[in-house]
């Protein structure tokens, strides 16, 4: 397809299959980009070599002297693959002015995509947050380089969600309460999924004790949670989703096992991989 820009430039237009070589060459014409977000390219690595990628008419697009204006994050997961080929819109011809205007439009998240395949709930962002934290979590990259589920594709997400919609009926059931649990909702509402699993009742229990501390006991374990998140977020202190996770599982453990306790507490130097506690 051939068209002329207002600066009287022709543009053309072709779909291509892009293997590693060719995305290294094109990645040394970029002069002026943006910087790379490895999380980005990470994201798009995965869903290539998983077999998750699809085209979608996004082009790589390129300037009038062959400069890349736009798609280098497409490119760089490209280049690090072997022995694969993708197909991409090519538009080469476009005005450096022009790469201003690029990657303007809002970016569609899980809970867009959720919606589009056709997966609903009371709150879509709320599920697909909630999914992503579990999806970090039962993969053990708690202790990774993930941070807050970035390193999970809005394609993985809703990949997950179609083949597990148990889950999605799991974590829209408790969308509405994960708000008021003074940790951070899309946390609580994983961790609520995975101890669903192990024992919906006592889960629903255990939530419905959290989220209203009536009747608890001074040394129940879950009051003591209740007390630690307050002071949490009462001190403005920062806490990673690993720490949530860790102090949520640890008070339904000693609640299932009516342990005791005054107060909830880490191990020493920390939640690790090692001392992680696994829900039971």
């Amino acid at each position: 397809m051939h068209l002329v820009d207002p600066d009287h430039t022709p543009v053309t237009s072709q779909v291509m299959d892009v293997d590693s070589a060719l995305a290294r060459r094109w990645l040394e014409r970029n002069p002026n980009n943006r910087p790379i977000r490895q999380a980005r390219v990470q994201q798009y690595y995965d869903d290539m070599v998983s077999g998750r990628w699809r085209f979608n008419g996004e082009a790589i697009k390129f300037g009038p002297d062959g400069e890349l204006l736009d798609g280098q994050h497409r490119l760089q997961a490209i280049a690090r693959t072997t022995g694969m080929r993708f197909p991409l819109l090519i538009v080469r011809g476009l005005s450096p002015d022009s790469q201003v205007t690029m990657d303007q439009g809002a970016k569609r998240t899980p809970s867009d995509q959720l919606t589009i395949t056709g997966i609903t709930s009371h709150n879509t962002s709320m599920v697909a947050a909630a999914l992503r934290v579990y999806m970090v979590w039962m993969e053990g990259n708690l202790f990774g380089d993930i941070v807050r589920g970035a390193g999970v594709s809005t394609t993985r997400v809703v990949e997950f969600a179609t083949a597990y919609p148990e889950l999605v009926t799991i974590a829209d059931r408790f969308t509405v309460v994960a708000k008021r649990l003074k940790a951070r909702p899309a946390v609580a509402c994983a961790v609520a999924m995975r101890l669903s699993e192990i024992d919906a009742a006592a889960a629903a229990e255990f939530v419905r004790l959290w989220d209203s501390g009536a009747g608890l006991a001074a040394d129940s374990p879950i009051l003591a949670l209740r007390d630690r998140l307050d002071s949490i977020r009462v001190n403005r202190l920062r806490i990673s989703d690993r720490e949530q996770i860790g102090l949520i599982v640890t008070a339904w453990n000693l609640w299932r096992r009516g342990r005791a306790v005054t107060k909830l507490q880490r191990p020493k130097g920390g939640f690790t991989s090692e001392n992680f506690p696994e829900p039971r």
